[in-house]
């Protein structure tokens, strides 16, 4: 393994500068190299005013060509701002204090991830991004060949400077050889900076202190704690520690440390609220309490509040739907019955955003359906979501379907509801819209409420009463983001029976238009 060094000097001024030509600091680039087994990685570092770059070239000085791993556009190299300081985690507790903390402390080293550069055209200082073009299979870099990126990380995305400083940080970039049977991987399908363990052995990685180009100085914290530090204090107290320690050690699945709005004038001294949610309850408990811990009120979930159990059935298909079997992926797991959805007037709404989602265009009779969430499990059964939804509307055969309209989602949800329920709940977002009140509002509040709910049901789907009379089906959109189909099913009188909300992690042989 080889390093090659190269310092260039303050440039005048009307060259691109590095750093600002004041008295006692330098303008200041580099040029790494380093190479493993033939394959090597060149970097030429330097910085604008308002910039980090990463000139970047992949030579394949073996005799065979190399297959390399790509990111999600066909670029081969990654290029990263890393922290090498950290915020403090504080104590360690026992039991389900500590499981709990773990989720919070898991959103606090989210924040400190490295930050990615952003791609830029090789030879170009301009701030286009190339084409991105998703590969199919691994990159492939014949003997001889290079390959040359351009990377860029504006300061203001570059968060890790401004918490801990270009001393705590480096610049780390990188490129990762395919696995050997050629399966397809991402360099960025794992949250950034993850994949060291999987990479290591076929990565080769140039690394730099950043203050080898820049001279950033953190931003001032003003004495604010950490979110484990807070997490800590909060505990002190005796009611929330000893519900929390009640509680399952594996029944955790949301945990929160977050500022609460208001007008103090710094950030450290806004105080904070702590929100957590286990299986046990279907409502979160919440700690409040100054940004330094002090002065907590605790709200815990009582005992009316008990998380439902979900009655569950051999997983169906819609009637007269086939699965076209795939050997990879999702399968077909079980039913779920959430519960019913009250329809006032009959009319029914499919979506995510439901002021912005059309009415069903079907009649239904006034009254209270169920609705069944149906369960697809991943190939190595460890985990599963929902598949699709059905709102069973009639005992009457399906002989007909019909799509309807498809819906979009950047959530990760879709509800099931009454058009009035939808009313009520547009209306107070209105309210809040038009109110001065510097709090979350009613309508965030009972959207956190609904979602709390869903979460002790692992996510998967809840029912929840917005009113007397007013409620929901709210279910996980299995795929994730994306535009979802609803399709309509009739009997052969032509009065509906069904509607199926599909979520598209298996593959059902729906009917074509018309």
């Amino acid at each position: 393994m080889r390093f090659v060094l190269v310092r260039v000097a303050c440039l005048l001024a009307a060259a691109t500068l590095v750093v600002s030509c004041s008295p006692g600091a330098q303008a200041k680039s580099a040029t790494v190299s380093v190479q493993r087994e033939g394959l090597e990685l060149t970097v030429s570092f330097s910085a604008t005013p308002d910039s980090a770059v990463a000139d970047v070239v992949l030579h394949n000085g073996r005799s065979v060509s190399v297959a390399l791993v790509p990111d999600q556009c066909g670029r081969v190299t990654e290029a990263l701002l890393v922290r090498t300081a950290f915020e403090p985690e504080g104590r360690t507790w026992e039991g389900s204090v500590q499981a709990a903390k773990e989720l919070i402390l898991a959103n606090q080293r989210s924040y400190q991830s490295p930050d990615r550069f952003h791609p830029r055209r090789p030879g170009s200082v301009s701030q286009d991004v190339p084409t991105c073009q998703r590969p199919a299979t691994s990159i492939t870099l014949a003997a001889g060949e290079d390959i040359a990126e351009r990377w860029q990380l504006p300061f203001v995305f570059a968060y890790g400077l401004d918490a801990v400083g270009s001393q705590a940080t480096k610049v780390r970039v990188e490129a990762v050889e395919a696995k050997p049977d050629g399966s397809l991987e991402y360099l960025d399908i794992a949250p950034t900076g993850s994949a060291d363990e999987a990479r290591a052995g076929r990565n080769v990685r140039i690394e730099l202190a950043t203050s080898e180009l820049i001279d950033h100085a953190a931003a001032s914290d003003d004495g604010r704690l950490s979110q484990g530090q807070i997490y800590d204090r909060l505990v002190e107290n005796d009611q929330l520690r000893e519900w929390i320690a009640a509680q399952p050690v594996d029944s955790w699945r949301l945990g929160t440390l977050q500022p609460i709005q208001g007008t103090a004038a710094r950030l450290a001294d806004l105080s904070v609220r702590l929100r957590l949610v286990s299986t046990s309850f279907e409502a979160a408990a919440i700690a409040e309490a100054s940004a330094y811990g002090a002065d907590v009120t605790v709200s815990l979930p009582g005992e009316g509040e008990r998380t439902r159990v979900f009655a569950t059935l051999p997983g169906t298909l819609p009637p007269g739907i086939t699965l076209i079997e795939e050997p990879d992926g999702y399968s077909l797991a079980d039913d779920l019955v959430v519960g019913s959805v009250e329809l006032p007037t009959g009319r029914l709404m499919v979506g995510e955003y439901l002021s912005d989602d059309e009415l069903l265009p079907v009649t239904i009779r006034p009254g209270s359906y169920p609705v069944v969430a149906t369960l697809a499990r991943y190939e190595d059964g460890a985990w599963q979501d929902v598949a699709f939804a059905t709102m069973v509307l009639s005992a009457q055969p399906t002989v007909r379907w019909q799509e309807a309209h498809a819906f979009p989602v950047d959530g990760g949800s879709t509800t099931f509801t009454s058009a009035e329920t939808a009313d009520l709940m547009s209306s107070l977002l209105d309210a809040d819209l038009a109110g001065a009140d510097s709090g979350q509002g009613a309508s965030l509040d009972l959207l956190d409420r609904i979602f709390d709910s869903r979460e002790a049901h692992d996510g998967l789907a809840t029912e929840f009463t917005v009113a007397p009379g007013r409620n929901l089906v709210e279910l996980a959109s299995g795929a994730g983001d994306g535009l979802y189909p609803v399709f309509i099913g009739y009997d052969a009188a032509g009065q509906p029976t069904r509607v199926v909300s599909d979520f598209l992690l298996l593959h059902l042989d729906w009917p074509g238009p018309g």
